[in-house]
């Protein structure tokens, strides 16, 4: 039998602990905290890593227990938030865990970062990219699978989206999916349950949240006026 040894360290707020793959770690407070655990695919962080840093070799280099990233706090944060609002958006939480990831590379890795000028959108890839945000507004699209479309990696797309529209692209799906269920709403007897449903919204308690949030009305008053 191995004896484990335990320490007794200090965890103070927004520290970061960035256990790589295949290592086991367990840590155990002696009082109540919260944590957020983020979690990266091998391959979803070896992509983001080859955008960011010039060359095939970089290595992950963990900071020392007790410290502090404010960076990462404000991110899990706002994580947190989105998730516990009630009408979280899948985009613009897969948006965060892109801009984690890449703070995460370009903070503790040792590789040369790549030096990319990031400005705006073409109007040829932005009609594309619309196009397919509205084509596909009633499924989860990822932030991997519509930066795809303008030739960038996540990060950089997100960075020229929001230069180019003036709003990051979770802001601009969800602005979209409210105007088409208003559309419906308005012209159309559709249940309300189902105009959800077709315009990406998991039930009718998601549209009416979002709608809340970001409309400060529901669908119930925008139908009640139309009749």
């Amino acid at each position: 039998m191995q004896a484990t040894d335990y320490i007794d360290l200090d965890a103070p707020i927004g520290m970061l602990v960035i256990n790589p793959s295949n290592i086991d770690r367990t840590l155990r407070w002696s009082t109540s905290k919260k944590n957020a655990a983020i979690a990266f695919g091998s391959l979803a962080y070896s992509n983001l890593a080859a955008a960011e840093l010039d060359g095939a070799d970089w290595e992950l280099q963990p900071p020392k227990f007790g410290h502090v990233d404010l960076r990462a706090l404000q991110l899990a944060r706002t994580m947190a938030l989105e998730v516990s609002e009630g009408s979280a958006s899948e985009l613009y939480l897969d948006s965060l865990m892109t801009v984690f990831g890449v703070h995460l590379i370009r903070t503790y890795s040792r590789g040369k970062l790549r030096q990319t000028s990031v400005g705006r959108l073409s109007l040829q890839t932005s009609r594309k990219v619309l196009d397919y945000m509205n084509d596909h507004m009633a499924e989860i699209p990822s932030i991997n699978a519509i930066a795809k479309i303008s030739g960038m990696s996540p990060s950089h797309f997100i960075r020229a989206f929001t230069a180019t529209f003036g709003t990051p692209p979770h802001k601009y799906l969800i602005n979209i999916r409210l105007q088409k269920a208003e559309r419906l709403l308005i012209d159309s007897k559709i249940p309300i349950p189902e105009i959800a449903a077709q315009t990406g919204f998991s039930s009718q308690s998601h549209l009416t949240t979002a709608m809340m949030r970001y409309k400060q009305t529901t669908p119930g008053r925008i139908r009640l006026a139309a009749n």
